[in-house]
């Protein structure tokens, strides 16, 4: 029968010279953010969920076959997905409604605006990674992980649709 067998240089590793440059980092990683700035990125994801979705409307018009369509739905109804789950919430942490506008993002074409898109989700996930990283709420970390997940299938999708679009 077959015995772990553990090293000796391992074996009291905190008590060991191999171990003592260690440094256990400490939490929130990002620094703890206040309760104001947590809720002011609260409120710039719903922002930018909304514009991503308005976007992804107007985008969705000029997809230019079944593939492109299909992608760009499910972004969409994604990053519709997400505004809920972000006004939610926000609502839950203020018992307000957010107030926000919706700002129409410009292109020059389309396989400009799949770009402006990728670069958009891209944007997405290092933000929601590092609003995780600054609380230690695990009701923030958890919606903003469930959401940087979507974000980064998002930008594989926009991704493959860029790379697959001809150049003009």
């Amino acid at each position: 029968m077959f015995q772990y067998q553990s090293s000796d240089k391992f074996l009291n590793c905190f008590d060991n010279k191999f171990c003592n440059n260690i440094q256990i980092p400490s939490l929130p990683l990002r620094g703890p953010k206040s309760f104001d700035q947590i809720l002011h990125y609260i409120q710039k994801a719903i922002e930018d969920e909304a514009n991503a979705a308005d976007f992804y409307r107007h985008l969705l018009k000029e997809a230019p076959n079944k593939l492109h369509c299909e992608f760009i739905q499910h972004a969409y109804e994604d990053e519709l997905e997400h505004l809920q789950i972000f006004t939610k919430l926000y609502e839950y942490y203020t018992d307000c409604e957010p107030k926000y506008c919706v700002n129409p993002v410009s292109y020059p074409c389309y396989r400009e605006g799949l770009l402006k898109a990728l670069i958009g989700e891209l944007e997405a996930v290092e933000f929601y990674r590092n609003v995780q990283l600054s609380t230690m709420d695990q009701v923030i970390i958890d919606t903003f992980y469930m959401v940087m997940v979507d974000e980064q299938g998002h930008a594989t999708m926009f991704s493959t649709l860029y790379n697959s679009c001809p150049c003009k």
